[in-house]
C-alpha cells in the first residue's frame, strides 16, 4: 500500500524544481559578491567566501541527493529500500520461488513511499532475501533433499548430518574398509521454509530409515590353511602297523575380499586376493597292509593268550590307527558270523550305541579288556562269565558301519591299544 499520496509527491517534485531555480537565480548575486569583496580586508575576504561556498554546497547537495523511494515493511518492521514498486514486485516472485514447501501465510510486506538520500538500487533477489530473512513466518534452515526433492526440514545441519552417517554407517563391519552410499543421491542444502514446515529429529530419522543403503565393505584376514594327511600303505608290515614319519604343520594365509550389501544383504562377493603366506607341511603316515587270516573255527592261542575273535576267516579291512585315529581293527566278514570270546571272562557291557551299534565289553582280568562292536545280535548279558571260544554275537552292520564287518578292540588299563600282536598279527 503506498502510504504517500501522489498529491504529496508532486509537491516535493516541485520543490525540488523551485530550489533549483533559486540556486540559478543565487549564482550572479554570488558573483557580484565576490567582485566586491576585492575591496575588503583580506581576513573578512576569506570569511565571507567560505560561508558563501558553504551555503551553496549546502542547497546544491540537499536538492540532489535527495529523492523518492519505498521502504520495503515486513511484519511491521522495514526490511529494505527500493527505488520503484516494480523491483520490490519482482522481489516479491523471487520470493516466493526461493521457499520450500509450503508457503501458507506466508508474509511477502508492502511497501511506504518515502524520501531517502541513501543508495535504493538493489536487485530482486536482495530484496527477496530481505523480505525472507524479515518474515516471522519463514525459517532460514537445511533442506534434506533426495534425488533433488526436498522432504525434511530442520533448522540445525548438524542433525541432518548425524541422522544421515547413522543410517549410512548402519551397516559397516569393524576392521574393514566401508564405503557407504544412497541408491538415490541425498544432500543437504540451505533453503528456506515455512515454519510450520520443520520436521522432528524422528520423523527425519523414519524418512531415512526407508532409503536404500548400498555398502562395500573390503576386507582382508589371515586364516590357518591346515596341512594334509598322506596315507603311504606297506605290505612289508603286517596290518595294524602305523607310523608317522613326517609331522602335520599348518600353514598360513591371508585373503581380501570385496562384498556389497544392499541394507546390509549380501548381494556382491568378489575375493580380490589369496596368497599363502606360510606354506603346509604334509603329515605321512606309514600303514601295514600285510593281511593273516584263519581256517579253523577257533585257533591256537597266540603268545598273549588271545583267540581269533570270528568262527571263520576274514578279511581286515581297516587298521589300528589308519590315518584317521581308528581304535581297533576291522574284520570283513559276511553278515551273521559268529563272533568269539578271545579269551574267558566276565560281560561288563552290552548293549547299543549310535556308534558302535550293538556292541559287548569283556573284563578278562588284569586290566585287560576286549570290545565287539557292530554286531547283528548280541547272545550273551551283562555278569555272565564266558569261556574262550564261547560265540557271543553274530557279526553284522549295526551303528555307524559301511558294511557287514567286526570292529574288535583290546584295552589296558582303560587305554586302547593295537590289537594286532595280541590276535597273532
Amino acid at each position: 500500500m503506498i502510504i504517500i499520496q501522489e498529491s504529496v509527491i508532486s509537491f516535493i517534485e516541485r520543490l525540488k524544481a523551485s530550489v533549483k531555480s533559486f540556486v540559478d537565480r543565487l549564482k550572479p548575486s554570488v558573483v557580484s559578491f565576490i567582485e566586491r569583496l576585492k575591496n575588503v580586508k583580506k581576513v573578512h575576504k576569506i570569511v565571507a567566501l567560505c560561508v558563501a561556498v558553504l551555503l551553496v554546497a549546502t542547497v546544491t547537495l540537499a536538492v540532489s541527493g535527495l529523492h523518492l523511494a519505498y521502504n520495503v515493511v515486513v511484519d511491521g518492521k522495514s526490511v529494505a529500500t527500493v527505488s520503484s514498486k516494480a523491483v520490490y514486485e519482482q522481489g516479491v516472485d523471487k520470493a516466493c520461488e526461493m521457499i520450500s514447501g509450503s508457503q501458507s501465510n506466508f508474509d511477502t510486506g508492502d511497501i511506504k513511499a518515502t524520501l531517502s538520500f541513501a543508495d535504493t538500487d538493489i536487485d530482486a533477489t536482495a530484496v527477496a532475501t530481505a523480505i525472507l530473512n524479515g518474515s516471522l513466518s519463514v525459517c532460514n534452515g537445511y533442506a534434506i533433499s533426495i534425488d533433488g526433492q526436498a522432504v525434511a526440514f530442520v533448522s540445525d545441519k548438524s542433525v541432518a548430518e548425524t541422522l544421515i552417517n547413522n543410517r549410512l554407517n548402519q551397516y559397516n563391519i569393524e576392521g574393514a574398509e566401508c564405503v557407504a552410499e544412497f541408491a538415490y543421491p541425498v544432500a543437504i542444502d540451505n533453503a528456506y521454509f515455512h515454519i510450520n514446515a520443520i520436521s522432528d529429529a524422528q520423523a527425519a530419522n523414519d524418512m531415512l530409515a526407508n532409503l536404500d543403503v548400498i555398502t562395500t565393505i573390503t576386507k582382508t584376514t589371515n586364516y590357518t590353511v591346515p596341512f594334509e594327511t598322506v596315507t603311504k600303505k606297506t605290505s612289508s608290515k603286517l596290518a595294524g602297523y602305523v607310523k608317522v614319519t613326517t609331522s602335520g604343520v599348518n600353514g598360513e594365509a591371508t585373503k581380501t575380499v570385496r562384498t556389497v550389501l544392499l541394507n546390509g544383504e549380501v548381494t556382491e562377493e568378489e575375493l580380490l586376493n589369496d596368497t599363502v603366506l606360510v606354506v603346509p607341511v604334509s603329515e605321512v603316515v606309514i600303514v601295514g597292509t600285510g593281511k593273516a587270516s584263519y581256517s579253523s573255527s577257533i585257533q591256537n592261542a597266540s603268545a598273549s593268550g588271545f583267540l581269533w575273535p570270528l568262527s571263520t576267516r576274514g578279511v581286515i579291512t581297516s587298521y589300528w590307527g589308519d590315518g584317521r585315529n581308528h581304535g581297533g581293527i576291522d574284520i570283513g566278514v559276511p553278515s551273521g558270523t559268529s563272533v568269539i570270546a578271545v579269551k574267558g571272562g566276565t560281560v561288563v557291557e552290552e548293549g547299543y550305541r549310535s556308534d558302535y551299534g550293538y556292541y559287548i565289553v569283556i573284563d578278562h582280568g588284569n586290566g585287560v579288556k576286549t570290545k565287539y562292536a557292530h554286531n547283528k545280535a548280541n547272545s550273551v548279558s551283562v555278569g555272565q562269565y564266558v569261556s574262550a571260544g564261547q560265540v557271543i554275537a553274530l557279526s553284522g552292520n549295526s551303528g555307524r558301519s559301511t558294511g557287514p564287518h567286526l570292529h574288535f578292540e583290546v584295552i589296558i588299563n582303560g587305554n586302547r591299544v593295537n590289537p594286532a600282536a595280541y590276535v597273532g598279527l
